[in-house]
């Protein structure tokens, strides 16, 4: 049975050169090295420059961005924040709401798991072992789904709350 790690995130932290990329790169390689993972599969835009552990990968591992395309059936809220002046979520935009972020649409977020479950079986076909790096919002339900694809799954999650 091939292994999925998965290690679930901020998006921020994965950008390359934010303030914790250091300590991403600690948590990426003591998985690397204790599971001996071959590939480093992560969830990531192409609308976006190339993240840190794209670079990190680099001489390590092999990797894939197994993320959505930006296309309409994947679009989840743009400006999730309530109090952000371009809001489009459930709520009317509230400059005094707390800070807070709205999840879904639920459709486009079932589509996008879907299809990086499917991404990931495709990136895996060559490999017995990956690293999965994700946002922290898709852990259960992608956990589920490359569970009932007959992966091997063991989770971890990382977020440090700045002070």
């Amino acid at each position: 049975m091939k292994r999925i790690v998965m290690l679930a995130t901020a998006h921020e932290y994965q950008r390359d050169g934010h303030g914790l990329n250091n300590e991403l790169a600690e948590r990426l390689e003591y998985l690397l090295h204790k599971f001996s993972l071959q590939i480093i599969l992560e969830e990531w835009s192409d609308q976006q420059t190339p993240s840190f552990a794209n670079r990190f990968a680099q001489r390590r591992a092999a990797y894939s961005n197994v993320g959505t395309p930006d296309e309409r059936q994947y679009q989840t809220y743009r400006f999730g924040v309530i109090s952000h002046p371009a809001h489009d979520g459930t709520l009317p935009t509230d400059p005094c709401a707390p800070l807070m972020q709205e999840y879904g649409p639920y459709p486009q977020q079932e589509n996008r798991e879907e299809q990086m479950a499917e991404n990931v079986c495709s990136a895996m076909r060559e490999f017995e072992s990956g690293l999965f790096l994700m946002g922290l919002a898709h852990l259960h339900s992608l956990f589920g789904k490359l569970r009932a694809r007959n992966f091997a799954v063991t989770a971890y999650i990382w977020f440090k709350l700045l002070q």
